[in-house]
């Protein structure tokens, strides 16, 4: 069930006002819109809940999220964003744009709620519990996005209250100080949110609970522990034991398992806020939504899908031979993250049984984790439109980041046993293919390192990783990687993969610490007469 897309013709009632501003914390229109028609009954207080998730189905966030996770990494490449693989951007970088104004918006937008709500007396509203509910769901969402600002950006203005005009120009707060933020956030929605299974219950699927909090607050303390790092003011590898302590407090829950049936069944509309699913986006096709960029579909999806035209997926993002060289040969993952050219184009035959051709096939691979049916996607109301929801949160990337929390804390055997959880399931009962890791020390680090990267592999973790472990130089630059994959069709029908035989590609541009960050978009520096300063290099 996805309840919560029922919500978002209200959510954006109050983010369209704010998004109408170009200074991301202009707040005068949304305090006239706000403050007397969405915090007076129960039903307000959830549509106003409802708009603190709306800039998570904006396709700009969405377009943005994706490329800087990915197209920067040895995981991907973008058809036409080079300056993402080959390090060459500079701050007027429209995507950088995106993410830092829609984190803001939807900054903004919490902001909002928890000042009108939190401990307030409402005479219009019945549901008390609904009150703090909403108060924790607002400051789980502000958590969310001052973490993918922090990630993206380091030092970032600290906004915890809807700014008055006078106020608007923020300096950077010290990123330290804003992980303090996001703690604080995240521990006091812990205690009001529901589980998961009681928003089931509620028929509310799709929102922020109780698990939700504590796998961010896992990752969170993961990212303040990681020694890529070390040069910034929140490293503190003590958090490690944070990590492990809050996943506990998340496994105590008992309410998520590891997907046992196919793995690609994950990534489908069916498999949606499955049993391993601890936080999604949750997308929905709008037939009457037929603009090209207004709509509540997954865009990710369009961007990911193959290019077979103009009227066709426009698909942008494409795999790396590289990824595909990094499972285990006979790891049944690779075949469901990962689908070879040949084989899409005949599950895309045309009408008349004609096999279309993919356009500027950069690598032989596209990304199966976002992908849609031939007849399924035809039937969209918009081609952008994808129904599909967006996994954030998995019970596996927190199986890892504990296992890899468990090593940092001189725990082998227990990270072990996790890592191995995550292998136990990828082979589907086949005991012949992913035998257990029973590696020690560094090997054991490597090997957390490398079931992160196949089984998370195109959800928006590897860019992170790779920086946080202090591997993003040596992955990207120093050793390279392979980029495009030969594809043959064999008379029995089968396709056999090879090496191309095309040059390592190697970012020779990627310049460490610089590249620790993104750079401020150059548009908020000059907008605040440089009061927010940017990010040295840039």
């Amino acid at each position: 069930m996805k309840k919560i897309k029922n919500i978002l013709l209200a959510g954006l009632i109050i983010f369209a006002v704010g998004a109408c501003s170009e200074d991301f914390l202009d707040t005068d229109k949304i305090g006239e819109q706000t403050e007397g028609s969405f915090y007076s009954n129960d039903a307000e207080l959830i549509k106003a809940a409802n708009a603190c998730y709306a800039p998570l189905w904006e396709y700009h966030y969405n377009w943005g999220r994706t490329s800087m996770n990915n197209s920067s990494t040895d995981d991907a490449v973008d058809r036409e964003d080079l300056q993402l693989r080959e390090f060459t951007f500079n701050s007027g970088h429209f995507l950088f744009l995106y993410n830092y104004r829609y984190n803001y918006r939807g900054i903004l937008i919490a902001n909002k709620l928890i000042q009108n709500v939190e401990g307030v007396e409402i005479p219009g509203v019945n549901d008390k519990d609904l009150q703090k509910r909403v108060v924790a769901e607002a400051k789980f969402m502000r958590a969310y996005y001052y973490y993918d600002l922090v990630k993206m950006f380091g030092d970032v203005p600290l906004i915890t209250v809807p700014l008055l005009k006078d106020d608007l120009t923020q300096t950077r707060a010290s990123a330290d100080l804003v992980f303090e933020q996001i703690e604080k956030d995240l521990l006091e929605a812990a205690a009001d949110l529901p589980t998961k299974a009681e928003t089931a219950d509620m028929e509310e699927l799709g929102r922020a609970t109780k698990g939700a909090a504590y796998g961010l607050l896992t990752k969170v303390c993961m990212t303040q522990a990681s020694s890529g790092y070390s040069s910034q003011s929140f490293y503190d590898d003590s958090k490690w034991a944070d990590a492990k302590k809050y996943a506990e407090e998340l496994f105590k829950l008992n309410e998520y398992q590891l997907y046992t049936g196919n793995y690609r069944d994950i990534f489908t509309e069916t498999g949606e806020n499955g049993i391993g699913s601890i936080f999604e986006v949750q997308f929905y096709d709008s037939p009457l939504d037929d603009g090209a960029f207004t709509n509540n579909g997954n865009f990710t999806t369009f961007l990911n899908m193959p290019w077979l035209g103009a009227a066709d997926p426009y698909g942008r993002y494409q795999a790396t031979y590289d990824l595909y060289l990094e499972f285990e040969d006979d790891d049944p993952r690779r075949e469901q993250s990962m689908l070879n050219s040949l084989r899409f184009a005949e599950l895309w035959a045309n009408d008349d049984g004609s096999i279309p051709t993919v356009n500027e096939d950069l690598t032989g691979f596209s990304n199966y984790k976002h992908y849609l049916e031939r007849d399924v996607y035809f039937n969209l109301g918009n081609f952008r439109n994808s129904p599909i929801n967006e996994r954030i949160i998995r019970l596996s990337d927190i199986y890892l980041v504990y296992a890899e929390a468990c090593y940092h804390t001189s725990d082998e055997g227990t990270a072990r046993t996790y890592v191995n959880y995550v292998r136990e399931r990828a082979r589907q009962g086949d005991a012949s293919v992913l035998p257990d890791v029973t590696a020690s020390g560094t090997e054991l680090l490597d090997a957390i390192y490398h079931e992160r990267r196949v089984e998370l592999c195109a959800e928006g973790h590897r860019f992170h990783d790779l920086v946080r472990t202090g591997r993003l130089e040596k992955e990207v630059k120093t050793d390279g990687y392979k980029v495009k994959a030969a594809l043959t069709k064999e008379d029995d029908g089968s396709i056999t993969v090879s090496d191309s035989g095309e040059p390592v590609f190697k970012a020779t541009n990627l310049q460490m610490p610089k590249n620790l960050f993104f750079p401020i978009p150059q548009s908020e520096v000059d907008n605040t007469g440089g009061v927010i300063t940017q990010n040295p290099g840039y």
